[in-house]
């Protein structure tokens, strides 16, 4: 997989990796309940999910098997739409070993703007409204995948469900200790599920404005997360 090497952060001392981990699950749970969020509330208005890509290639199969050119272009716009945002992270990220860059707080930013415009074309119930949601969708997935080569999943849970069973049966198997692996899987899937519904809780009080909320909170990350980027540069330089 062309993401940056995993590090071992199991090799650092005690309070160091106490500390990586509650940034790992912090970091797993904001962007797992915005892409939960993201994805409920795209259902909702359209029918459709954004963040993950199973049921929108199912969509697309079923499509093209009927001939059906009005339905292939919504499910194809969103696919061609993810794999945009996951080339945007590999460009301003790219793949080399995690590096504290103001290129992450960058992507964030692009990714508030992808969802601001997401937000003005729902005022229009537009499906341009699901490619820019699909376009930030794949970013965010990129971009936090790409983060300390830690190849983690937030805007869809197959792979995450997998690895938390596969878990569960080693710790019958083998009595091994539980790992704090295993505890971030399980954080990435609630979060995911209360975005969820948040997600359908905003889209029902605020239909036009429910992507509002994680374009905020994009920017705000990637607002905090320059300011202090600069401010170590100014202090280190």
């Amino acid at each position: 997989m062309p993401y940056p090497v995993r590090e071992n952060i199991d090799t650092e001392n005690a309070d160091e990796l106490k500390f990586s981990v509650r940034k790992l699950m912090l970091i797993g749970m904001i962007m797992a309940s915005m892409a939960g969020y993201i994805n409920s509330a795209m259902l909702m208005e359209f029918g459709i999910p954004v963040s993950q890509m199973t049921g929108v290639a199912s969509r697309l199969s079923e499509a093209m098997s009927h001939m059906n050119l009005d339905a292939l272009l919504i499910p194809l716009s969103i696919l061609i739409g993810f794999l945009i945002g996951a080339i945007l992270s590999g460009l301003i990220i790219g793949r080399a070993q995690y590096k504290t860059s103001a290129n992450y707080g960058h992507a964030l930013l692009l990714n508030g703007g992808l969802l601001g415009s997401a937000t003005l074309f729902s005022f229009y119930h537009s499906e341009t409204s699901l490619f820019f949601s699909a376009v930030a969708c794949g970013l965010q997935n990129a971009l936090v995948a790409s983060y300390r080569g830690q190849q983690l999943r937030t805007t869809h849970m197959t792979g995450t469900v997998t690895d938390i069973g596969v878990h569960i049966a080693l710790k019958l198997k083998t009595r091994q200790p539980w790992p704090w692996q295993a505890n971030l899987l399980l954080v990435l899937l609630g979060s995911f599920l209360v975005g969820g519904i948040l997600g359908i809780f905003a889209f029902q009080s605020i239909p036009y404005w429910s992507m509002i909320l994680p374009c905020i909170i994009n920017i705000l990350l990637g607002t905090l997360y320059l300011t202090n980027y600069y401010r170590q540069e100014s202090l280190n330089g």
